[in-house]
Formats: C-alpha cells, sequence, structure tokens
C-alpha cells in the first residue's frame, strides 16, 4: 500500500467534502464538549464503550492508553497497551474497544512487534491485561463488538470479519464478502467499525460508505451479507444504535455525525460547525437518563485536522440507545 499516495488523496478529498458539508446544519440543539484532550501528549480518543455502572473507557490511539471516566467526569489511567513507539509510516494503534456482561474490555491493537498485536483482553477492576489472540501477519484488526462468547473483529484491509474466542483460541474467518472489499481506486479502508444488533452484525467499509447486515445464524455461522444503508461519500468510523433500530455514524475524518434509519434516510445531526473534530466513536450511557445521551470521541488525528482538538462531547437524542445484547 503507498501511504503517501493514501494521505495525499485523502487529503484532496476531506477538502472537497468539507466545503460540502460546511453549510449543513446542526440538527441537534442539545451538544456539549465534556472533556478536552490533549494533542501535544498524543491524547487520540478512537473507541468509547460504557460499563454498568456507567463508567466509560476510551482508548487513546497513539499512546496505547485505555483511559476510564466517571460519571461525574474524574479521569484515570486504566491500562496501557504494549503498542511500542511509531515505527514506520502507518501509525501504531490501539484500535477498537468492545465490552461483555462482566464489564471485561476487549481492545484491537496494531503493535510495533507483531507479537502485541491482536485482541487483548482488560480487567476493569485492577487494569491488568492480556493477549487472547496473535493477529496473523498483515492482517489489522479495526473495529470490534463481543456476543456469546466470540470477538467479531473487522479485517481493515483485508476487507473480512474475523470471529475470536473471547475466553482466547484460535482466530478463524468469520464472513467474507463482496460488500466488505475495498472499493477499487478508494484511499480509505475497508471494514471499520462493528456492532451487533438484533441477531446480526453491522460492519461499516469505509471506502464504499455502505453499512453491511450479516446475520449470525443458529449454528453461528454467517448468514447472507446485505446493505443496510450507506452514507457515501463519507464512510462510517464506527456506529452504534437507538431503541428505534437507528444507526449513529462518525464520519472521522469528515467531521459530521450521521444518523441513518432503517428505511435507508440519512440525516446529518452534527458538523464542524458543532465543534467536530474527526469524530472517530458514539456510545450511548447506561443508567436512567443517560440512556438518552450519545457520547461522541473526536480524534483530531494530526494528518486530518487543522484545529487539533481531541475531545469527548455529549449529545441529547430524544430516545434511548439500543440494550446491550451480549
Amino acid at each position: 500500500m503507498d501511504i503517501q499516495k493514501y494521505r495525499r488523496s485523502t487529503f484532496f478529498l476531506t477538502a472537497l467534502l468539507l466545503l460540502t458539508i460546511a453549510a449543513a446544519p446542526a440538527l441537534a440543539a442539545e451538544v456539549e464538549t465534556l472533556i478536552l484532550f490533549d494533542p501535544m501528549a498524543g491524547e487520540t480518543p478512537e473507541s468509547i464503550v460504557f460499563d454498568r455502572a456507567d463508567n466509560a473507557y476510551i482508548t487513546l490511539a497513539f499512546t496505547g492508553e485505555i483511559r476510564k471516566i466517571a460519571p461525574d467526569l474524574t479521569q484515570t489511567s486504566l491500562a496501557f497497551l504494549p503498542i511500542g513507539t511509531p515505527c514506520g509510516p502507518l501509525a501504531v494503534v490501539a484500535l477498537g474497544l468492545a465490552i461483555d456482561r462482566h464489564d471485561q474490555l476487549y481492545v484491537a491493537v496494531t503493535a510495533c512487534d507483531p507479537a502485541n498485536s491482536g485482541i487483548w483482553q482488560v480487567d476493569t477492576d485492577d487494569g491488568s491485561i492480556q493477549l487472547l489472540a496473535n493477529a496473523p501477519s498483515f492482517v489489522v484488526w479495526n473495529g470490534i463488538d463481543v456476543h456469546k462468547g466470540f470477538i467479531y473483529a473487522a479485517d481493515t484491509f483485508g476487507g473480512l470479519v474475523w470471529r475470536i474466542p473471547a475466553a482466547g483460541g484460535s482466530p478463524e474467518i468469520w464472513a467474507d464478502d463482496p460488500l466488505l472489499q475495498i472499493a477499487p481506486g478508494s484511499p480509505f479502508p475497508g471494514p471499520n467499525g462493528v456492532q451487533f444488533f438484533r441477531g446480526s452484525v453491522y460492519v461499516v467499509n469505509s471506502s464504499t460508505g455502505g453499512i453491511v447486515e450479516i446475520p449470525i445464524e443458529n449454528d453461528g455461522t454467517a448468514g447472507q451479507a446485505s446493505l443496510f444503508g450507506s452514507v457515501f461519500p463519507l464512510g462510517c468510523d464506527e456506529i452504534t444504535f437507538d431503541v428505534l433500530g437507528r444507526l449513529y455514524c462518525t464520519t472521522d475524518p469528515f467531521n459530521t455525525l450521521a444518523r441513518v434509519s432503517p428505511d435507508g434516510t440519512v440525516e446529518i445531526l452534527l458538523t464542524a460547525a458543532d465543534l467536530l473534530d474527526g469524530p472517530t466513536s458514539a456510545a450511548f450511557g447506561r443508567k436512567g437518563t443517560n440512556k438518552k445521551n450519545l457520547y461522541i470521541t473526536n480524534a483530531a488525528f494530526p494528518i486530518f485536522t487543522t484545529t487539533f482538538r481531541p475531545s469527548l462531547m455529549r449529545l441529547r437524542i430524544e430516545v434511548p440507545g439500543a440494550p446491550d445484547e451480549y
């Protein structure tokens, strides 16, 4: 892969799309910035999940840190994943994050040392970490979710979805479909965010803008993939659902939050005018009135931003997020 060509193509496409969406109205009245992170310290929030006590956990991509944020916004460092130091044109990152019914965290990591690349488990009680599965050579696992003892991981350059036992074990290719492949000539990767919802695994293909629905059959195999919707040409980074089955899509580096209804209708809820700066992930709170709050991480990755404003934001939605389905 020609990284410099990728970056040049991405820069020009980003500029074009930012001009296109700059005038889009902000449809949400209740959005606020809760936390500003330090870009000079490499604090680039990538993924967010909540535990049963409504604590948020965020991966900081370039440092490997898992940051815990309490409901009162108190911050502590829970753990550091062994990503190493920057070691090439592809940045070393802690990517996708998932949480199970026991509040155990799972993190997809790409590390300088291939022996440390794979799926890691993080104990939310004491911050201890262990490697569950090493990623095969040249495989980059990105977005992940956990369901019924298995972790589903997007292979962002291979156009696949892998399945890994949450208790540890050998990874296997779970889904291989043309809808997951990188679009020819696209400067963007393929499979990115992953979310389980109502019996299916949803995977976003950043290169096509497509949101792919893959049902889980009774025997655990992948069913026939189909297109749930599309936000082309923006493409999603990560996704989450509300109780009405509407999907919320963060569009790093295009500074929009989009909502996709089951009929395919796309609404732009927030833009750069609302201080989005590379929105990478979104998740609903877990308890009481917080279930109607959508939390958004902005990574402000240096190659895409001019404002360098990594942050955690909160948007009030009229309905709760979808309940967790472990």
